[in-house]
C-alpha cells in the first residue's frame, strides 16, 4: 500500500503550472474581452453622453438619454418600433419553431429522398439574411416579380402597410426554421422507440404520442430553441434594411433598424446607445423569466 504523503510535504505548484490555465484561455478572452465586453460598456458609457456627428462623447448627460428615448422627445418612433417588434419577435419565435417541428416529425420516418427533403428544410440555415432579402425583393418586386407575374397583378407588395410586416415575419420564420429543424431533428433522434411502441400497445393514435411522449421528451430542445428564437428575432435587421426600411408608414420599424436610424441617420450616437442598453434590458429580462417558467414547462428524463 502506497504510503500517503504528508500535504505539508508535497511540492508547491510552480508560477507556471498555476497560469498555464489561463494561458490556454488568454486567446478566447483577449477575443471576448475586444469584441464583447468592451464594446458593452463603451456603449454605456456612450449613453450617458450627447455627441457629435462621428459618434465621439462631448457632453456628458447622464440619464437624460434614456429619458429622451422614453418619452419620445424626438419623436414617438421608440414606442412604436417597441410594438412592431414585439409582434415581430411572437410571429418569428413561435412560427419558426412551429415550422421546425412540423417539417422534423414529416422526416422521422424513413422513406426514398428522406435524405433530400430534409437538406431542403435545413437549408436556410446556410442562406446569408441579405442575400434573401435581395432575392424576395426580386420575387415581390411590383412589375417584373414573381408573384405579381403568376397572380396577374401589379401590387408593390413591399410598400403596402396591409403586406410589408406579415412578409418580412414569413421571410424571416423561413429564415430561422433551417436551425430548427436541425436541433429538433437531432432531439426527435434521442426518445427511445420502445416509449411509442409501448404507447401503441396500449392503443395510443399518432397524435395522443406526439402529445403525452413527443413534446415533453422534446421539451429542454424546445426550450432553448424558443430562447434562440427570441434573442435572434429581437436582433433582426437585414431584411428589414434591405426589403422596406423599416416602412410604409414604421410598420416594420423594429428596434434595431430604428437604433441605427437614430445613430447613422440622425447622427445621435448616444441615443442609439441607450436605445440599444433598454433594447439589452429586455432581452435580459425576457430571458430569465423564461428560465424562471423551465421548471414547469421543461421536463428532462
Amino acid at each position: 500500500m502506497a504510503q500517503r504523503i504528508p500535504a505539508h510535504r508535497r511540492s508547491k505548484k510552480t508560477f507556471y503550472e498555476i497560469i498555464e490555465p489561463w494561458l490556454f484561455l488568454l486567446p478566447a478572452l483577449a477575443v471576448f474581452i475586444i469584441f464583447l465586453y468592451y464594446p458593452f460598456f463603451k456603449t454605456i458609457h456612450l449613453s450617458t453622453y450627447l455627441t457629435d456627428r462621428n459618434g465621439v462623447a462631448k457632453v456628458f448627460y447622464g440619464l437624460k438619454n434614456y429619458q429622451d428615448v422614453l418619452l419620445g422627445k424626438y419623436s414617438g418612433a421608440f414606442w412604436n418600433s417597441m410594438w412592431v417588434t414585439i409582434r415581430f419577435v411572437f410571429f418569428v419565435a413561435f412560427g419558426s419553431l412551429l415550422v421546425g417541428l412540423t417539417t422534423s416529425l414529416l422526416t422521422t420516418k424513413k422513406f426514398p429522398g428522406r435524405a433530400f427533403v430534409s437538406a431542403i428544410y435545413a437549408m436556410p440555415i446556410a442562406i446569408a439574411s441579405a442575400a434573401a432579402a435581395m432575392s424576395f425583393k426580386m420575387i415581390f418586386h411590383p412589375s417584373i416579380g414573381l408573384v405579381n407575374r403568376l397572380a396577374g397583378t401589379s401590387t408593390n407588395w413591399l410598400n403596402d402597410p396591409a403586406w410589408a410586416f406579415p412578409i418580412i415575419c414569413v421571410i424571416s420564420i423561413w429564415l430561422a426554421s433551417g436551425i430548427n429543424f436541425i436541433f429538433i431533428s437531432a432531439g426527435l433522434r434521442n426518445i427511445p422507440d420502445e416509449l411509442y411502441e409501448s404507447a401503441a400497445i396500449d392503443g395510443a393514435g399518432y397524435w395522443r404520442k406526439q402529445r403525452h411522449i413527443t413534446l415533453p421528451s422534446l421539451s429542454p430542445t424546445l426550450f432553448f430553441q424558443i430562447i434562440i428564437n427570441i434573442i435572434s428575432a429581437f436582433q433582426s435587421f437585414t431584411q428589414v434594411r434591405l426589403l422596406t426600411s423599416g416602412g410604409p408608414n414604421e410598420t416594420t420599424n423594429v428596434i434595431v433598424y430604428s437604433i441605427y436610424l437614430d445613430a447613422f441617420r440622425n447622427f445621435r450616437f448616444g441615443s442609439a446607445a441607450a436605445r440599444s442598453i433598454v433594447l439589452f434590458i429586455i432581452i435580459m429580462i425576457v430571458t430569465l423569466l423564461q428560465f424562471k417558467a423551465e421548471g414547469r414547462s421543461v421536463h428532462y428524463q
